[in-house]
C-alpha cells in the first residue's frame, strides 16, 4: 500500500501583513511575486526597488507610505520587513541575514 503523507495542516492560506502606524497592508507572498520582488530588489535601481515594494504591497500602499521620498534607513526597514513576511521570518531574523 502506498504511503500517504498528509501536509494539510502545514499549508497556510493566510497572507502576511505589515503594520505601519495604524495602517495594515497585506503582503502578496505568492511564489511569482516573491521571485519578482527578489529579482527587482537585486537590480538596485530606484525604480526597481520601488517596483519591488509595489508588487508586494500595492501601488496605493507605496503612495500612502511615501516610499519614493522616505529616508534610506526607513526604506531598508520596509524592504527587510517585506522579506521577513514573505519568508515567514521575524523581522530580526531577516535583518540578521543582511549585513549593514
Amino acid at each position: 500500500m502506498a504511503k500517504i503523507i498528509n501536509i494539510s495542516d502545514k499549508l497556510s492560506k493566510d497572507k502576511p501583513k505589515l503594520k505601519v502606524g495604524e495602517q495594515v497592508y497585506a503582503i502578496d507572498d505568492s511564489l511569482v511575486t516573491v521571485m519578482k520582488f527578489e529579482e527587482l530588489a537585486t537590480e538596485s535601481t530606484t525604480d526597481s526597488m520601488v517596483s519591488a515594494i509595489e508588487i508586494a504591497l500595492g501601488k496605493e500602499a507605496v503612495e500612502e507610505l511615501g516610499v519614493r521620498t522616505m529616508s534610506i534607513v526607513n526604506f531598508k526597514v520596509i524592504m527587510t520587513a517585506i522579506l521577513a513576511a514573505m519568508q515567514d521570518l521575524t523581522y530580526d531574523e531577516a535583518e540578521a541575514r543582511f549585513p549593514k
